[in-house]
C-alpha cells in the first residue's frame, strides 16, 4: 500500500444534499407545461386574488402588459424549439391572462395598485419586429396614462442595482392567512414563496428599486420617446 494517501473524492450526491434546506415549507416550484397547467394560467388565478402587485423584469415587458404579438416573440425567445402552433397557443393563453388583469384593475371597485418596474433594456432591445415593438411601447405609455391603478416605472441601465437582472414579483393577496406571495422566474422555471423572510427581502428589493426608477411622468415620456425609433 502506498505511503501517500489520496484524499477521498467528494460524493456528488452528498454535495447536492448539502444544498437542500431543512425547512422546505411555504415555498416550491411553480407548475410548468411539463408538470401541469402552464404558469400563465396559474398566475391568472393569483392576480385575481391580488390587491397589490409589484413586478420587475430587466429585459422583457412584464406578462400582464404584453400585446399578443410581443408575447409570442417573448415565448419564442424563451423556448426557441417550440413549434409555431405551440407558441401561439401559449401567446393566446397569456392574452387571456392580460384581459383578466386589465378588466379587474380597470374596475372602479378595485382599490389596489399594480406597480411594474421595467428595465431600459426591455425598451431598447426588441423581441418582435420593429412595428410590433413600437406598438408595444406606445401601448405601455397609453396604459400608464389612462389607468391610475397601473404604475409603470422605467429603471435606466445606469441605475440598475446589482443582483436585479432577472424577474420577480410580489403579490399582496386579499383575505387572512398567507397574505403575501413572492414569485421568481429563472431559466429553469418559476418558483414561489410565502415565507416571511423571503417576502421581506422581495419587499426591500422593490423599495430600493422605487428609489432608482424614473418617476411615473418621466417613465411615460421615456417610453413615448423610445417608441418613435421603432415605427
Amino acid at each position: 500500500m502506498s505511503d501517500h494517501q489520496h484524499p477521498a473524492q467528494p460524493d456528488p450526491a452528498d454535495a447536492i444534499r448539502g444544498l437542500h434546506a431543512d425547512d422546505q415549507r411555504h415555498q416550491g416550484r411553480a407548475a410548468t407545461e411539463e408538470t401541469g397547467p402552464i404558469t400563465a394560467e396559474r398566475l391568472t388565478a393569483v392576480e385575481a386574488c391580488a390587491v397589490s402587485i409589484r413586478a420587475w423584469n430587466a429585459s422583457i415587458i412584464p406578462g400582464p402588459l404584453q400585446l399578443t404579438r410581443y408575447a409570442a416573440a417573448a415565448i419564442r425567445t424563451r423556448v426557441p424549439t417550440l413549434e409555431d402552433g405551440e407558441v401561439m397557443r401559449r401567446a393566446h393563453a397569456r392574452a387571456a391572462r392580460v384581459d383578466s388583469f386589465l378588466r379587474r384593475w380597470a374596475s372602479l371597485d378595485h382599490v389596489g395598485q399594480a406597480m411594474f418596474f421595467v428595465g431600459e433594456q426591455a425598451l431598447r432591445q426588441p423581441l418582435a419586429n420593429d412595428r410590433a415593438h413600437g406598438a408595444q411601447l406606445r401601448y405601455l405609455a397609453n396604459l400608464a396614462e389612462s389607468n391610475p391603478r397601473i404604475d409603470i416605472r422605467i429603471v435606466l441601465e445606469g441605475r440598475l442595482t446589482p443582483g436585479r437582472s432577472g424577474q420577480f414579483a410580489l403579490y399582496g393577496l386579499r383575505g387572512a392567512g398567507l397574505s403575501r406571495l413572492g414569485y421568481l422566474e429563472s431559466v429553469i422555471g418559476g418558483w414561489y414563496t410565502v415565507r416571511a423572510a423571503d417576502v421581506a427581502r422581495l419587499h426591500s428589493a422593490f423599495e430600493t428599486m422605487a428609489e432608482a426608477a424614473l418617476s411615473p411622468d418621466d417613465s411615460r415620456t421615456f417610453m413615448t420617446e423610445v417608441s418613435t425609433a421603432w415605427g
